[in-house]
């Protein structure tokens, strides 16, 4: 039976029982890296949106998933001071290399959904105009 994750309402806290053990390679790691950022940084996002329209609801939703997503990217940051002692090395750049990719994929899906999200609020203004012109008219005939 698997233990489910607390409601988010609750706070986070490290569940005492037994840990999994996960082995990955070095482009695994910072492939992880930066997934979470990723998900960190769409997190953020949609907490500035609901800001910007008054859902707090989004906020609520980064607030519960920020901990663990921060708990993760400490747990890798101390398997990699394990595995690479601190120092510039071979694994590290590899583990930066491959965090960089998935970054780079994350700043141009923000571009697109920029675009994407200025199209829709172009289009339904242009709507909006469309609408109030023809009750002009409507009102002058």
């Amino acid at each position: 039976m698997t233990q489910q994750p607390p409601p988010p309402d609750l706070p986070f806290e490290q569940p005492p029982e037994r840990q999994y053990a996960v082995q990955l390679h070095a482009e695994g790691v910072g492939t992880l890296l930066g997934a979470i950022a990723w998900v960190m940084g769409a997190l953020a996002i949609m907490r500035d949106r609901g800001h910007a329209e008054g859902d707090e609801e989004l906020h609520e939703l980064q607030e519960s998933l920020e901990p663990r997503l921060e708990t993760l990217l400490n747990d890798l940051a101390m398997a990699r001071a394990a595995v690479e002692g601190g120092g510039e090395t071979e694994l590290g750049e590899r583990v930066e290399a491959a965090y960089t990719r998935v970054r780079e994929a994350f700043e141009r899906w923000i571009q697109l959904t920029a675009v994407d999200t200025a199209s829709v609020a172009i289009g339904q203004r242009l709507a909006e105009i469309a609408e109030e012109a023809e009750d002009d008219e409507a009102d002058e005939a």
